[in-house]
């Protein structure tokens, strides 16, 4: 039995704290790195589709570093693998909670999940900007990420995700203006990332459970919202995203228990410190 007690919650909500908190970029020549400290907040299902839910409230160091192949900034953790003006290739990072074993719900008596780490290349095409200052743009990302059980030292690779999404993305034009962007888009999963999160092996049936092996195919849509904003030191930023899983390869699996949910979540950050070293970040 694996267990996630070992392991920490932030696999899943640091990465979007982090994402929340850096999604205050400007079109100019801006410090490469900046320091400080913040606290998001966070309220999801342990997995898409559970109908147990928890809420997040903790610190986290406000990082930004705006290297050539290395950046964490509005977009996450990143490794640079190739830009231009219109299309770019990077690595990418995502994760999930832990999945307690229930004591009366759908997954009673079976074991806990270990929390998720995925990661792999993304390629991202601009299809459309702004024609003057380019401020707003269309772009089609195109993430592929191998994903890893994580109970320590122990990584599990689990299998695959395909989210393919099209955002459209306006930043600031002036220092105060509010940044925001707007992405919808379909997941694809394998067979085997499907199978952990909604599969039940034949020693777990029940008279309620059926055994259900995860299939190959899609894994539902989603609609995410962000805003943000900078005021002097303070950067303040929010999200919505709106998740369905109609017609989703697992929609029979008995640990479904919902066909459509919502994450939201915020993070407040405080600047306290930023290079002297200046450098051109689009």
């Amino acid at each position: 039995m694996r267990s996630a007690k070992s392991c920490s919650n932030v696999f899943k909500v640091l990465p979007l704290a982090l994402g929340l908190a850096c999604s205050c970029a400007q079109a100019q020549q801006r410090p490469l790195w900046e320091l400080g400290i913040g606290v998001a907040g966070l309220h999801l299902p342990y997995y898409r589709g559970s109908d147990s839910e928890r809420g997040y409230l903790l610190p986290f160091p406000y990082i930004i570093y705006r290297g050539d192949f290395f950046k964490v900034d509005d977009e996450g953790i990143q490794g640079l693998l190739y830009s231009s003006d219109d299309l770019v290739l990077d690595l990418s990072l995502a994760g999930g909670v832990p999945v307690p074993s229930d004591q009366d719900g759908p997954r009673q008596g079976m074991p806990e999940l270990a929390p998720t780490v995925e990661f792999g290349p993304s390629l991202e095409i601009r299809l459309w900007h702004e024609p003057r200052r380019k401020h707003r743009s269309l772009w089609l990302r195109l993430p592929l990420r191998a994903a890893y059980s994580v109970d320590g030292l122990d990584w599990t690779h689990e299998g695959w995700v395909f989210a393919p999404y099209l955002e459209y993305y306006r930043r600031p034009a002036a220092a105060s203006d509010p940044e925001y962007s707007v992405s919808v888009g379909p997941i694809f999963s394998d067979d085997a990332y499907h199978d952990y999160f909604y599969g039940v092996k034949p020693v777990y049936v029940t008279a309620q459970r059926p055994a259900h092996e995860g299939r190959s195919g899609y894994s539902g849509s989603r609609l995410t919202l962000t805003a943000s904003k900078t005021l002097g030191n303070l950067s303040v930023a929010a999200f919505l995203r709106l998740d369905t899983l109609k017609g989703a390869s697992f929609s029979d699996s008995p640990l479904l228990e919902k066909h459509s949910y919502h994450v939201i979540g915020f993070a407040v950050s405080w600047i306290l410190g930023r290079s002297d070293t200046l450098v051109h970040s689009p």
